[in-house]
């Protein structure tokens, strides 16, 4: 995988398609309330680059670990429960998906989401595992939105010229107690996080209200990636 990051580094690897990119972008909270009010030159130079540095982090860890051809899927799919748990703010991004049903579900619901969500999540990556090795990563810029978020931007393109370039955007949050996380993907433009959202609310909605039609979706969902990995 030649994932280069070149000058100010910007943004990282991930999806070679948008189904990809869809699944790992879930991946990732829209969902935190961010600050829109001014801040001063210092502190966003600060956070665009810790922003950098934390999506940099996770091209490097991916470059690495995706280079080991002989893993298993069990190792592939531990390995992306491992690395989307690091950079990512999962808790936000399961909140955010669920949209204003979230506060309506109960914890037993709740739980069985989350689970659900992240197992998905982590075997949709593995069995795209071979693609990964395939992409280009060129960083472009980097833009603080507020106080709390920055866009770190950049174009994938894929080595071998059967999937059109994209341009790709990563939502970080960084404040001054935790680390920096990836909340969101944006793919052409499109937020990954709320595309997720809208089909999770489509399901609810269709089910008169109840979160636990969404659960029950997903395990099918979960039941279908199981059976394929099995093949």
């Amino acid at each position: 995988m030649n994932l280069t990051v070149s000058s100010p580094i910007n943004s990282e690897i991930l999806p070679s398609n948008r189904t990809m990119l869809k699944q790992l972008s879930l991946l990732a909270g829209l969902m935190l309330v961010m600050s829109l009010f001014l801040h001063g030159p210092a502190h966003s130079a600060d956070n665009i680059e810790r922003a950098e540095a934390h999506v940099n982090g996770m091209i490097a860890t991916v470059q690495a670990r995706t280079e080991n051809k002989e893993l298993s899927k069990e190792q592939r799919v531990a390995l992306f429960s491992e690395i989307i748990t690091e950079y990512f703010d999962i808790d936000g991004i399961v909140r955010y998906t669920a949209g204003r049903y979230w506060r309506l579900a109960t914890d037993e619901e709740r739980e069985a989401y989350k689970g659900l969500f992240l197992t998905i999540l982590t075997q949709s990556a593995a069995e795209q595992f071979s693609q990964l090795a395939k992409l280009d990563f060129t960083p472009t810029t980097s833009t603080a939105r507020g106080d709390k978020l920055v866009l770190v931007g950049g174009i994938i393109s894929d080595k071998t010229g059967s999937i059109p370039d994209a341009a790709v955007a990563w939502r970080v949050v960084t404040t001054d107690d935790n680390p920096a996380k990836i909340i969101d993907i944006e793919v052409e433009n499109i937020s990954m996080l709320k595309t997720q959202q809208d089909e999770n609310t489509t399901i609810i909605r269709r089910n008169g209200g109840k979160f636990s039609a969404l659960i029950k979706e997903l395990e099918k969902r979960q039941q279908t990636l199981l059976d394929s990995a099995s093949r």
